[in-house]
């Protein structure tokens, strides 16, 4: 089920990137109940295995695969949650351990982010929700409830304004990956708010709160250098909110496309 082997190892996603179709549709999804940790589409709960690839979205090329496995339970803070290893395959070095272990928590109303180990000049460095700036660097709290109340009202010219609505949903799509299908829930996600140096996710849910593609979005004057990421990338897909322009593109500066093994329809290994 896999192009990449190293030893036994192996990950499910092809070089390149499967043909992407994004149709809106009429059809009504109420609500979705998403339990995946904020950006990241691991679910803190034991036995959980999600794995998830970054592919160019000019080139289609495969990047690297994020295998996320959450493990054992653990007490940050008098926190119980869930501790997550990781593992990462990249394509110029193959498999290896990542820099990061992470723990995270379902509450009734949220996913929240609880602790992160890094690596830092040789050092481990644990992180957690009682640290400043913690939530600025992986991103807070995910809302467990994503529905559409109208939040995002789509103008005439194709751009957005906000409404007085709560949601993060935007429509609903019929998203084909390869030969699989899905209805799903778009989110629009902007962190930390509709900032014209701030950022932009859109992802594509299905029914059973599982992310299926996701694409990060800059907006236009994002970073604190003086780039236009819009001359940047003139052909990039783009998203207005309220006048501010997000250009399609992420932290490393370039567009990808982010699918999961939900989009691949496959079941990671055990």
């Amino acid at each position: 089920m896999t192009d990449q082997h190293q030893g036994e190892r192996s990950h499910p996603f092809p070089p390149p990137r499967r043909d992407i179709s994004i149709v809106e549709s009429t059809a009504k999804i109420d609500q979705i109940d998403c339990r995946e940790l904020r950006r990241r589409f691991a679910i803190p709960q034991l036995c959980d295995h999600t794995l998830w690839a970054s592919y160019d979205a000019n080139t289609l090329e495969l990047e690297s695969v994020t295998d996320m496995m959450a493990t054992v339970p653990a007490r940050v803070h008098q926190v119980d949650c869930t501790e997550i290893q990781i593992n990462k395959w990249s394509r110029a070095k193959g498999w290896a351990i990542a820099d990061s272990i992470v723990y995270g928590k379902i509450e009734r109303k949220e996913t929240r982010w609880i602790a992160v180990i890094t690596k830092r000049e040789g050092k481990k460095v644990f992180s957690t929700f009682l640290d400043e700036g913690f939530h600025i660097d992986w991103g807070g709290c995910g809302p467990r409830k994503l529905y559409d109340d109208g939040r995002y009202q789509l103008q005439a010219d194709g751009s957005y304004k906000i409404t007085n609505g709560k949601g993060l949903g935007a429509g609903v799509y019929d998203i084909t990956i390869g030969v699989n299908k899905f209805r799903c829930l778009r989110v629009l996600d902007p962190d930390p708010s509709v900032s014209e140096r701030g950022e932009l996710v859109e992802a594509y849910l299905e029914s059973e709160g599982r992310t299926v593609l996701l694409r990060g979005f800059n907006s236009r004057f994002w970073g604190k250098g003086r780039t236009d990421w819009s001359e940047k990338y003139p052909r990039n897909a783009r998203i207005i909110i309220d006048a501010c322009m997000y250009v399609h593109s992420d932290c490393t500066g370039r567009a990808h496309d982010i699918i999961t093994n939900t989009a691949l329809a496959v079941h990671p290994w055990l």
